[in-house]
């Protein structure tokens, strides 16, 4: 490594390094039964009184047998050096060591009856990617994270806000799409949290101002989360969490929603949708 990558490498604060939202895709590969699956979805770092970092994952894992949601969480506590921190499980359980730094980079855990290795590697100010590598005689797997930082030091303007968003359907098997006041995109019904609310409650709230449709937030079913380019905001990325409003209903627009459309999935898409949609639901839809 040349003096000047040294330098500018994340070394020094691994806090302040990770601190925010990332993508990740993940591939997935169990060797003993030659399957292989996927990962998409955002990491989000947000600090902690001790000094660490909550790490949490949501996203979509397609598997030969399954695609759906999932999600986890870490906890990342400071260790003897700011070069490094030390990971932990939800319940306190300690796993193992995140670093960049040569000789620092790598690290283990043993989960009987199998060894977990990890490998980090920097790959730049707004990248990064690692691999855990998993052998013994429950496990013989490997997976392979690249994560790059949502709001990028290319880009220091572009803001991020967080949303949720519901998928409904008709009797006819069509998905709901809405357009707000002012826009010229149809997207996903859904918005902004208020304070204190879940991405579920959320949605549910949301689902009931813009088209007058009551779901339980416990009834609503995960889907997925990701990070798409806002439709309707300039300069702007949304991180979506998007769930499915279980049995098939009627919408009727209210409050912003000056236009519902609904989304006949077998035809040809019009073309004025919004990113989330085009990039990233609908695609997953189309495997189910």
């Amino acid at each position: 490594m040349n003096d000047q990558l040294r330098e500018s490498s994340p070394t020094q604060d691994l806090r302040a390094y990770l601190l925010g939202s990332w993508t990740v895709e993940r591939s997935l590969w169990d060797r003993a039964g030659g399957t292989r699956g996927t990962f998409t979805g955002v990491v989000r770092y947000s600090g902690t009184p001790d000094g660490g970092l909550l790490l949490r994952e949501d996203g979509t894992m397609t598997w030969p047998t399954h695609t759906g949601p999932a999600f986890r969480e870490y906890l990342l506590r400071p260790s003897d050096s700011p070069a490094a921190l030390d990971v932990f499980f939800p319940d306190g359980k300690p796993f193992h060591r995140m670093s960049f730094r040569d000789h620092a980079n790598e690290d283990s855990h043993w989960c009987d009856p199998d060894d977990y290795k990890v490998n980090y590697l920097w790959g730049g100010p707004d990248a990064f990617s690692y691999a855990w590598d998993v052998h013994g005689p429950a496990k013989d797997l490997l997976l392979e994270s690249r994560l790059r930082r949502a709001m990028t030091h290319n880009h220091p303007a572009k803001d991020l806000i967080v949303v949720s968003a519901v998928c409904v359907y008709d009797d006819a098997g069509r998905l709901l799409t809405v357009r707000k006041r002012g826009t010229d995109k149809f997207m996903h019904p859904g918005g902004k949290p208020e304070p204190g609310e879940t991405a579920a409650e959320t949605a549910s709230r949301e689902l009931a101002e813009e088209v007058g449709i009551d779901v339980d937030p416990a009834d609503l079913e995960p889907l997925g989360s990701w990070l798409a380019v806002a439709a309707n905001e300039a300069a702007t990325d949304i991180e979506a969490t998007v769930f499915t409003a279980p049995g098939t209903w009627e919408a009727h627009p209210s409050a912003e929603i000056a236009e519902i459309r609904w989304l006949d999935l077998s035809a040809e898409l019009p073309d004025d949708l919004a990113p989330l949609l085009t990039d990233h639901v609908l695609p997953l839809l189309a495997k189910k």
